[in-house]
């Protein structure tokens, strides 16, 4: 193939990149920004990080001529899709949360009398220890019968 038909099929494949990350961008801004979710945890930030990193390997890789064009336009796309999907399932942890969902700390937890680091220690949980969580602030789940712990600390059970 020739070196012009390369470089079209590239830009073509940059721009269809970019035309689908708009939308998914535009659900992400919707989600308080790419890397702000307003459900509690980690899952968003990481979500795009590894979405940015696989979108750009994927767009490096497709467009032969313009690599750092497709790169960057891949990056975009990944990180914007991560996001989302990382944001949806802080969500609806979150919702389980609310709901009374039963989780276990993933290491061992320090227990605070407030939803922040700032905040005095009551206890402490253990890895693998189950427990009711009753709501959420920010990154941190309110366990039943008193206390917080980080969302970044816990999974469902």
């Amino acid at each position: 193939m020739s070196k012009f038909m390369n470089t079209t099929l590239a830009t073509a494949a940059a721009l269809a990149a970019l035309v689908t990350a708009v939308p998914t961008v535009s659900l992400a801004q919707q989600a308080n920004g790419i890397t702000n979710c307003d459900a509690p945890g980690g899952r968003q930030r990481t979500g795009a990080v590894i979405g940015g990193v696989l979108g750009a390997l994927a767009g490096s890789q497709i467009s032969d001529n313009e690599r750092t064009l497709g790169a960057v336009a891949g990056g975009a796309a990944g990180a914007a899709a991560g996001s989302y999907i990382g944001c949806n399932q802080q969500r609806a942890r979150a919702t389980n949360a609310s709901a009374g969902g039963a989780y276990r700390a993933t290491s061992n937890l320090r227990i605070r009398s407030g939803p922040g680091t700032s905040y005095r220690q009551v206890g402490t949980l253990s890895a693998g220890q189950p427990f009711s969580a009753t709501g959420s602030q920010g990154e941190w789940v309110q366990i039943a019968g008193g206390g917080w712990v980080s969302a970044r600390y816990v999974a469902a059970n």
